[in-house]
């Protein structure tokens, strides 16, 4: 029994509560005389009751079960039987300990949190949500069922911004859409591509809710297409069971929604590196080329990406074995690629090919999905690219196992990190059926429960490792199975590059923060005549303010690793891999962000001022945590962008002028605009070969000024980037930078949100700015020298103890 207070409202003699609250009821009415206005027939109210733990709504037709999680998440079912039971693949929140009050009335039932009045109107059975300023923020109606069909209707207000839905390469704001929710693989796709690889039933309004369906059927979301003021959702199967989530902002709705579905897993730290990919190295002797000619040339790099050529080809997917005869000694070549510091990810699949090694045992283990008409046997994909195959029923625990076991052995050889190819199925059809149901019912599921059982495996028998799992699909609540997913098979093009920004601020929204794309683009034909320069500078550039940064390409004659491209291009995108090393810090800390709290690494520009309708749906702009706005170049030829910026003064990183509300901005080809929110300090680091280099003794503080006064506080978190319980064992450092200042006077307090029991050196830089003195509230001893770059920097050693330096400048 949950510990929920309650008051309830229904005795004979009113109280003072029960005239409060018809009172708060007539309110509302008078101030939203159109709120409960669309009437439904023929599911006449019944009665409610409130039992403790849920409200429970009985219809002439079926139930309305309401159940408080937080006091602004809100589970609401439709249930035509009381003990129907949803069945969730991704919600693992649970319900607690929530004060509220019972309200019953003539015309209403429904109850109330702290944070929220959830009304059923007893006339046509409609669900409110109103928040303590009595604004009705949404209302679920016309509820209905037809078959294994279900629809749901929310009102909209007509003008506020949906995103959400997951992958889809279109514009950020999904209003006036229809919103498959179902999984596809669209191969060379580009902007304008609807539906791709994964769908996530969540959609996030600006008003400061979300909406989140919790049913891994095939549906559809009508987002204000049919009826600006209505969005509508359908589900093919199961029942219809959502989840208001609250919060009125952004970031609390993030931290709502992955209270429910889960939050990511600290990244291994050489996630966060250059990571070099192709399709795909063909043996040993090529891809320790690659790593050597990369280093030779002074590009940082952390890992190596493996394709299905280490098992061979394509026609013997399923295999799980390295190819003997073009890696002769796999165990050798791991360990000599870890003593450079390189992992190693290499690619799996689901289906297995009847020349595999393993599709007689597939077979003999009855592994595979069957056919709805004959269950007894596999269902067989004849014409499948690969050719003629099986897909595994990974729903089934012996299925599991059995590649689980595989899994194990290749990572005990030295296998870092797996990536999870054609899941979404890529080739499937309405015929097959798992041991967890039809293809229409649990198909979105199925790329999820992969990654749940990989990730389960790894925690069982590797429990020191941090997982790194690469999906191309996945579903709601992947992202606590560690997943670093990317968009699928782009192509390379600037009509595929100028998708990857709202996929990736989506699936941010969604609650899955590393979204990535294939840097530089996989299709687009085999011959040499089909590199660009300018293309891949573009991408390169935009890549390197991405959550991971891997370079890959499809054909056969195109190598997507910069030692490959002509000396001008090659320096150009050199100088960015090494930028992104150089933040390391800043974005590790941005990966410590969306580990605590949810919040994604890539935010959309109105992310903390939803309201503002100039910035609602950007599609060329992000900011890269909250204190660097990133303005990537996706247009063919462009030398001069239009930025827009959020609210306050931004100091260009590159040019380090003030800049407010909009400008045009010069950006040539081995340029990206960068911007910092004045009074930010970023912690960067020094010139790194990998990741592992950079051990959290030494940081320079680079401080960017405005021309107005501001106070700020900036973070700095750092473990060893390996310990999975890091956080848990509380092995970390966590400090807070906070500066204000006017004029020539500024001061920065340095405060340990953490025990530190490291002495550390810092440099402090302020951007473009010279100083006349500097002081420290103790006794610091400190020097004073000018760097390379003609910047003062002021070095000191900090003991882990509060201080405040005071700066003046000239």
């Amino acid at each position: 029994m949950f510990n929920i207070s309650i008051d309830f409202m229904i005795s004979a003699r009113p109280s003072i509560k029960t005239i409060i609250s018809r009172t708060l009821i007539l309110l509302i009415l008078s101030v939203l005389p159109t709120a409960f206005c669309f009437a439904q027939t023929g599911n006449d109210f019944g009665k409610s009751a409130y039992n403790g733990k849920c409200l429970i709504v009985s219809t002439n037709s079926g139930y309305i079960e309401i159940t408080p999680y937080t006091a602004d998440v809100i589970n609401v079912t439709y249930k035509h039987k009381l003990n129907d039971m949803v069945k969730s693949y991704s919600t693992i929140g649970k319900p607690t300990n929530v004060k509220v009050i019972y309200i019953n009335d003539k015309n209403f039932t429904g109850i109330k949190t702290s944070a929220l009045k959830i009304l059923v109107d007893k006339r046509d059975l409609s669900v409110s949500f109103i928040d303590n300023q009595n604004r009705l923020l949404s209302r679920a109606f016309n509820y209905a069922k037809t078959g294994d069909s279900s629809t749901v209707n929310f009102k909209s207000d007509g003008e506020e911004a949906f995103y959400g839905g997951g992958s889809k390469a279109i514009y950020l704001n999904r209003r006036g859409t229809i919103l498959q929710n179902n999984n596809q693989a669209h191969y060379d796709y580009h902007f304008g591509q609807t539906n791709i690889n994964i769908s996530i039933p969540f959609m996030v309004s600006n008003r400061g809710y979300g909406l989140y369906l919790d049913n891994a059927a095939e549906g559809s979301f009508d987002v204000c297409k049919t009826d600006a003021k209505v969005l509508g959702y359908k589900t093919t199967s199961g029942l219809v069971s959502f989840y208001f989530v609250g919060g009125g902002n952004m970031d609390a709705v993030l931290n709502n929604y992955t209270f429910l579905t889960g939050r990511q897993p600290l990244p291994p730290r050489w996630s966060m590196g250059y990571i070099s990919s192709r399709y795909g190295y063909k043996s040993e002797r090529e891809v320790t080329d690659v790593v050597n000619k990369t280093r030779a040339a002074g590009i940082p790099i952390d890992a190596v990406v493996f394709d299905l050529y280490w098992y061979k080809a394509a026609k013997y997917m399923g295999n799980y074995n390295w190819a003997p005869d073009s890696f002769p000694d796999p165990k050798r070549m791991l360990a000599n690629l870890l003593k450079n510091h390189i992992r190693v990810v290499t690619i799996s699949e689901t289906y297995i090919t009847k020349k595999s090694e393993n599709f007689k045992a597939a077979v003999d283990q009855h592994l595979f999905a069957t056919n709805i008409t004959n269950q007894d046997s596999p269902y067989i994909f004849e014409k499948f690219w690969a050719g003629p195959s099986g897909l595994l029923d990974v729903f089934k625990p012996s299925t599991q196992q059995f590649y689980w076991n595989f899994y194990k052995a290749r990572i005990k050889d030295g296998t870092a990190g797996w990536w999870f190819d054609l899941g979404e199925p890529e080739s499937n059809n309405d015929s097959l059926i798992y041991t967890a149901g039809t293809n229409k019912q649990v198909h979105n599921a199925y790329a999820l429960t992969w990654a749940k059982f990989a990730f389960d495996g790894y925690r069982k028998d590797f429990p020191e490792s941090r997982i790194l799992l690469l999906p191309r699909s996945g579903f709601a609540g992947m992202q606590r199975y560690s997943t670093f997913p990317w968009s699928g098979d782009i192509d390379r093009s600037f009509a595929g590059l100028k998708a990857q920004i709202p996929i990736i601020i989506s699936m941010g929204l969604n609650g899955v923060g590393y979204m990535h794309s294939d840097a530089g683009g996989f299709t687009g034909g085999g011959d040499k005549a089909s590199k660009d320069p300018e293309l891949y500078s573009r991408w390169l550039e935009f890549a390197s303010f991405t959550p991971v940064m891997r370079t890959h390409a499809g054909a056969v004659h195109y190598s997507p690793e910069p030692i490959y491209w002509d000396d001008t291009t090659r320096l150009r995108v050199t100088k960015f891999i090494k930028l992104r090393y150089a933040m390391l810090p800043y974005n590790y800390t941005l990966a410590y962000k969306n580990t605590t709290t949810g919040r994604p690494l890539v935010l959309s520009v109105n992310y903390f001022e939803p309201d503002n309708q100039r910035l609602s749906n950007i599609n060329d702009e992000y900011l890269w945590g909250d204190e660097i706005l990133v303005a990537p170049v996706i247009v063919k030829g462009q030398t001069t962008k239009k930025v827009l910026f959020p609210r306050g003064e931004w100091i260009g990183f590159n040019d380090h002028k003030s800049y407010r509300d909009s400008a045009d901005v010069y950006a040539p080809i081995d340029s990206l605009p960068l911007f910092v929110k004045a009074g930010s300090i970023i912690p960067m680091a020094g010139s790194y070969t990998y990741t592992g280099q950079y051990d959290g003794k030494s940081l320079t503080l680079k401080y960017y000024i405005g021309k107005s006064s501001a106070t700020i506080t900036s973070q700095w978190f750092y473990d060893d980037g390996k310990d999975p319980n890091s956080l848990k064992n509380g092995k970390y450092d966590l400090v807070n930078f906070t500066t204000s200042g006017k004029g020539k006077i500024h001061t920065i307090n340095i405060t340990p949100k953490h025990p530190i029991g490291r002495t550390k050196n810092f440099k402090l830089i302020i951007a473009n700015k010279q100083f006349e003195a500097v002081s420290f509230s103790n006794k610091t001893a400190y020097t004073v020298a000018v760097n390379a770059s003609g910047d003062k920097e002021v070095d000191f050693n900090w003991n882990g103890r509060p201080l405040v330096l005071t700066v003046k400048t000239m």
